[in-house]
């Protein structure tokens, strides 16, 4: 596989990596170590909430995107530690 550093990578141009499905159990045990508010651990409570059900936290969305980001096609994109993450957005929520 061809590697592509971040310095080399084109803005705009798009890559695949997925998919990666998310499953209820993967929200709930990462939120348990990393996020644990009620919103990612607890259904009953996250049903109630603004999002109306649980959903994962935006550590595990972010982990994830990191996670991909070494499976692109065609190049694997690797990047370098602290680049600079200041000004990511996440605006998405991710369900089971």
């Amino acid at each position: 596989m061809a590697i592509l550093y971040f310095e080399e990578a084109e803005v705009g141009k798009l890559r695949t990596a997925g998919p990666y499905h998310v499953t209820k159990n993967e929200i709930i045990e990462f939120a348990q170590k990393f996020d644990p508010l009620p919103i990612h651990t607890n259904e009953e409570i996250a049903a109630r909430s603004i999002f109306s059900g649980l959903i994962a936290s935006s550590a595990h969305k972010f982990a994830i995107l990191i996670s991909l980001l070494s499976r692109t096609q065609p190049y694997s994109l690797r990047i370098v530690p602290g680049l600079g993450w200041d000004e990511l957005r996440l605006p998405a929520k991710i369900r089971s």
